[in-house]
């Protein structure tokens, strides 16, 4: 993993090959491929499993658990090596076989089912309605940090994961702090 990454760091995703992380990590080209079917397979499952996907926030209170369910993820994008090469890999995690396959396996599964969990806590508290839409609620609550990370390259505002979180609570629209 580490020999991935550093790989990836220095010659990007379309200039990785395997034969450098292969020797980066001093093994052969065909230890790898017994892994990992293809580059991109290989670089979705390093992605996956340097980001972190918990631990579960337990505050006691559901707009607080998710506020820090979204700080973390909000990390994982900004302040790790893996989530800063993310936005050089969407075409490809999209287009190259294995790649958002390891991806999801590795990372985002694991994000999700912990969000998940954060979610049918604040259904139980009566919090959030008990026939919300789990997936789509998943979806409105990361997609602003992976659509600002990924495609418009604005950066994080410090209340961010507040906004996001009261949006989807409590209708609070977002206002300008200007």
């Amino acid at each position: 993993m580490k020999a991935t990454l550093e790989v990836l760091a220095e010659q990007g995703y379309q200039r990785l090959a395997m034969e450098q992380v292969a020797a980066r990590a001093g093994v052969h080209k065909a230890t790898l491929y017994r892994w990992w079917p293809s580059k991109g397979n290989l670089v979705g499952w390093a992605l996956g499993a340097t980001l972190s996907t918990g631990p579960v926030p337990d505050t006691g209170n559901t707009r607080d658990d998710l506020i820090a369910w979204l700080e973390g993820t909000i990390a994982n994008y900004t302040s790790t090596p893996a989530g800063t090469a993310l936005p050089a890999l969407l075409s490809d995690l999209a287009h190259e076989p294995g790649t958002l396959a390891g991806f999801r396996r590795h990372f985002l599964d694991g994000r999700r089912a912990n969000c998940e969990v954060l979610i049918n806590r604040g259904v139980e508290r009566g919090d959030i309605p008990a026939d919300v839409d789990v997936e789509i609620f998943m979806d409105i609550l990361a997609g602003p940090v992976f659509y600002r990370q990924v495609v418009t390259g604005v950066n994080f505002v410090e209340d961010l994961p507040e906004k996001i979180v009261d949006l989807l609570l409590s209708g609070q629209v977002p206002r300008r702090t200007d």
